[in-house]
């Protein structure tokens, strides 16, 4: 068993190196076995196929896959009271995440930059998590004005661009330096804020 998990490791931690060095286009059998040492047969017999070993990857470093399930129960306890701090807890969440994780930045990029079957499909499963947490919301923004999934969009939009910016340009980023306590607590304090705002200004309407 512990030999089976640690060949897991390595044919997994292989799809990571080859899409750094040349994308997810690059993905071949061949040069996992060749990355690995290991028979090629055993990708079959642990993970079924190509395919479902890159989901694998992608699973371990996506932070809405990753956290896939507490995200569905928290889907699940979402209510008027709660709402607002639950998707700002989500929101900071994935912020600090992402700044941390260079394996989702750069699946993002992948994203951004081709489209291939598999990115599509994880797209797709995003999507369906963020609709499960937005329905509970619809009520308190019904005939408001305030369409809170184009917040939500702008939001977790601003939030890989932010990143992705600083990390490649230099951490300022219309003055603020994500290197600093200051700069990583202010962007996290407003984000809340911009969420409070929306649930403030349905709620005055």
């Amino acid at each position: 068993m512990k030999d089976r998990e640690q060949t897991k490791r390595k044919l997994i931690d292989a799809v990571g190196t080859i899409i750094k060095s040349e994308g997810f286009g690059g993905i071949r059998i061949s040069k996992v076995v060749r990355q690995t040492g290991v028979d090629h047969k055993l990708i079959y017999r642990y993970f079924g196929n190509l395919k479902n070993l890159i989901e694998a990857y992608i699973v371990e470093n996506d932070y809405w896959m990753l956290f896939e399930e507490q995200l569905k129960a928290l889907s699940k306890e979402l209510n008027e009271e709660n709402a607002r701090s639950v998707i700002t807890g989500i929101l900071q969440d994935l912020f600090k995440y992402f700044y941390h994780e260079p394996k989702m930045q750069n699946l993002i990029l992948m994203e951004l930059t081709g489209s291939t079957q598999i990115m599509s499909s994880i797209h797709n499963v995003r999507e369906l998590i963020g609709q499960q947490l937005l329905e509970k919301t619809d009520d308190h923004f019904k005939d408001s004005g305030v369409n809170f999934r184009a917040v939500a969009a702008l939001l977790i939009g601003g939030i890989y661009y932010t990143i992705l910016h600083t990390l490649n340009n230099g951490y300022d980023f219309a003055d603020v330096d994500l290197q600093t306590d200051e700069g990583m607590s202010s962007i996290l304090y407003s984000l809340g804020k911009v969420v409070d705002w929306a649930f403030d200004a349905a709620g005055k309407l």
